[in-house]
């Protein structure tokens, strides 16, 4: 085996640890090829108006054991304002069940509201039915869990976190910013999901290229994997001008 044929295979190995250990995203739709229309309320603040927003919907396949195929739930604005990602194996229907219907409902803020800032966008009610009974989330790591994604009303930074409401209130949720406006989160439960400015605004985890260490990752894979291409072609050329 010639070395170059080693960088070759050393670059392909880190490309493919980079594609395993990053965990999949929803696509992001800002940007200059694909602009977004102004944000739609389902309650506009100030008195605004704005067209109405779009329910998200999608019909998820099952296996034989109940299973989620993989797929995405939309909403149908430009670009959508929430964006469900469901991974294969991630939910689980009951017995009898032929498939799985999926939707992310928007709904406006209304009491309790959170303590710790304001609601800037509208209040997304995940769920999923079957008409047999209760759809489960059995997904147990990050790259099992279904992904939520929300676009904010502007890119304004510090930006928003997302919050989930439960019976107490609502709860602040890990949030990375995959998007010069689209911020993403894991929904480890159905229910209801916005997001809120807070009072004292950290900067949320991410960049607008998304991905944080396993772009990186990526990266680099890519990188070798160029580099083992040069050094093979130079390789090649060498040899047969010798020749």
């Amino acid at each position: 085996m010639t070395k170059g044929t080693r960088w070759l295979l050393a670059g392909l190995a880190a490309l493919l640890v980079a594609w395993l250990v990053a965990p999949a995203v929803v696509p992001i739709y800002d940007g200059v090829g694909n602009p977004d229309e102004p944000y739609r309320y389902v309650s506009a603040p100030n008195g605004k108006t704005t067209k109405a927003p779009t329910v998200a919907k999608a019909t998820v396949s099952i296996n034989g054991a109940g299973l989620s195929a993989a797929a995405y739930s939309n909403s149908g604005e430009q670009g959508p304002q929430v964006v469900l990602y469901i991974p294969a194996g991630s939910l689980k229907a009951p017995n009898g069940a032929t498939s799985i219907q999926v939707s992310e409902t928007p709904l406006a803020p209304s009491a309790p509201l959170p303590t710790d800032g304001t609601i800037v966008t509208n209040v997304y009610r995940v769920a999923a039915t079957t008409g047999n009974g209760a759809v489960q989330i059995v997904g147990k790591t990050v790259n099992q869990i279904p992904t939520l994604q929300m676009r904010a009303p502007s890119s304004q930074q510090p930006g928003p976190v997302y919050e989930r409401r439960t019976a107490g209130g609502w709860e602040r949720l890990d949030t990375l910013r995959v998007g010069q406006d689209i911020y993403q989160a894991s929904a480890t439960t159905f229910g209801d999901y916005a997001l809120v400015q807070l009072k004292n605004a950290p900067k949320t985890g991410g960049s607008s290229s998304g991905g944080g260490v396993n772009v990186g990752l990526l990266a680099v894979g890519i990188g070798l994997l160029a580099l083992a291409g040069i050094i093979l072609a130079i390789r090649i050329t060498r040899s047969r001008r010798a020749t």
